[in-house]
């Protein structure tokens, strides 16, 4: 059985990430075949050191669209009604996912190290889903599409998962993340479930803490004992490195998180009202920034927003390339082949996105320069489906429409 802290003693919770800035349509730096419109980009400054091309050639294949949703639920003291609000708006979330051709499914873990039998604990391990306010294991850990009673199932969840656990104090999602992509890969665990093959994943972390508490910064610490080291787990950069080893550069994925923004001073004076100071988010901003995700606030008082803002990444995320690196001056050359007309695309971290998903059929080639970091010139050639067609059916026939 697990003892839950008092309140007088658990840590503090503030987390907080930056103001969504992920890009706007950042155009490209050469025009290919009239593919693309570079007519505003700004090239910025040209970094110093050695550089090296990357070549990329990907042709589109038509397939489901698959996406698996990794949530991420932080379960310390103060969390409970930030989960409860989570729960309340998951349920319409997942019901625009359920109307639209995306093959989804949700798994869900948390911030903490639980425990996976009488004599062991583990990190990123997953949680059951629950059909009703009585403990069980039929609902499994992987939620499908399909499934009835959404609404009644998070709330049952959320309350299951509930707050203030032994341990809970020292929010570690980043490492729970890490775990669990490694419990997930099929060659360690080929029983979880949670990441099909050719799919897209999406993370979606709702914290009121930075990892551990305040993401190894001094400057943010505000309670005795509460600066931690963070580990290589907890790195942003090792995260992202982990899930290609993994599963491959090619898998597309983004980090969304529910944080309060660093500098909403407003939000942390709400947040502290509460009795427990809180931190700002910084690492979990960082990550959702270099995998193109979202970034809401957790003192907006309906999560839906927040959720649909996902909803919108989630979406380019199966529209999009994984970038090497993020382009020297963000020059990128792109050519699409047949042409399908003016492309629209953007750079999202280290994913190239397409507004507007290129058909089935189409070839595309990427020229970009990364630095030097004594590799050999990369070249990829593997065809990875891009976007289903039967989802943006009516999109792609108006666009053609207008050419």
């Amino acid at each position: 059985m697990m003892l839950k802290l008092s309140k007088g003693l658990v840590w503090a919770s503030l987390a907080a990430a930056l103001s969504l800035t992920a890009c706007g349509p950042v155009q490209f730096s050469t025009k290919s075949a009239g593919e693309v419109d570079d007519s505003n980009i700004d090239p910025g400054p040209v970094p110093g050191g050695a550089i090296r091309e990357v070549n990329y050639s990907n042709t589109v294949i038509a397939t489901d669209n698959k996406l698996d949703i990794i949530l991420v639920v932080d379960d310390s003291n103060s969390m409970l009604p930030d989960n409860q609000k989570l729960a309340e708006n998951l349920a319409p979330f997942v019901t625009k996912l359920q109307n639209s051709n995306i093959d989804w499914q949700m798994c869900a873990t948390v911030t903490r190290e639980l425990p996976v039998s009488s004599t062991q604990t583990a990190w990123g391990a997953s949680i059951y889903w629950q059909s009703s306010s009585t403990p069980s294991t039929t609902l499994g850990m992987v939620l499908k599409k399909g499934t009835s009673d959404l609404s009644q199932i998070f709330t049952n969840t959320i309350n299951y998962i509930n707050a203030g656990w032994v341990g809970s104090d020292d929010e570690r999602a980043i490492k729970a993340m890490w775990r669990h992509v490694y419990n997930g890969d099929l060659r360690f665990s080929p029983n979880n479930g949670c990441y099909r093959a050719d799919s897209a994943v999406a993370y979606i972390i709702i914290s009121d803490e930075d990892e551990r508490s305040v993401g190894g910064d001094a400057s943010q610490q505000v309670y005795t004992g509460e600066l931690k080291a963070l580990e290589s787990e907890d790195r942003p950069d090792i995260f992202v490195q982990s899930f290609r080893d993994t599963f491959g550069a090619d898998r597309r994925f983004t980090v969304n998180s529910i944080i309060v923004k660093p500098g909403d001073s407003t939000c942390k004076s709400s947040q502290d009202a509460g009795g427990a100071k809180s931190h700002y988010g910084f690492k979990y901003a960082e990550l959702s920034e270099m995998t193109g995700g979202g970034i809401g606030s957790i003192c907006e008082s309906d999560f839906s927003t927040n959720l649909n803002l996902f909803l919108d990444r989630i979406q380019d995320s199966l529209s999009s390339v994984p970038l090497e690196c993020a382009p020297v001056n963000g020059n990128i050359t792109v050519t699409i082949t047949p042409s399908v007309g003016p492309v629209s695309s953007r750079i999202e971290g280290m994913n190239l996105v397409f507004d507007t998903p290129v058909p089935a059929g189409r070839t595309i080639d990427l020229k970009y320069a990364c630095p030097d970091d004594g590799r050999s010139p990369s070249s990829a050639t593997k065809a990875t489906p891009l976007a289903d067609q039967g989802f943006f059916a009516k999109i792609i026939t108006f666009f053609k429409n207008l050419f």
